[in-house]
């Protein structure tokens, strides 16, 4: 089984949350995520994608989340990076939280 997500970078995670949920539970499957049904139907792909956006000062978000998606429990972890976790395994390497690219003043 691959435990890697499509767009990450070395500068950070580069993918929506939400499209990162469906590319966790896809792998978790090892299924095409298009197989899966719409995330939509269990969680609002948008918001979710906002709770774990750059703060307005540049810095990431600190956070956990944890709901249903078609049957997996899902957890998403924000802290020093990003951890996506399917039925209780980690999908995926924490990765480095996405940053907005500017500078953070005090």
């Amino acid at each position: 089984m691959n435990n890697t997500f499509i767009g990450s970078t070395d500068n950070g995670f580069d993918e929506s949350v939400s499209i990162a949920v469906v590319t966790a539970v896809s792998t978790r499957r090892d299924v095409s995520p298009t197989e899966l049904p719409p995330l939509y139907e269990w969680i609002d792909p948008d918001a979710l994608d906002a709770l774990f956006k750059p703060t307005r000062r540049g810095g990431p978000r600190r956070g956990k989340l944890e709901f249903t998606y078609d049957g997996h429990d899902i957890a998403i972890e924000c802290g020093d990076g990003l951890e996506i976790t399917v039925d209780g395994t980690p999908m995926a390497e924490p990765m480095p939280a996405q940053t907005s690219g500017r500078q953070a003043t005090r």
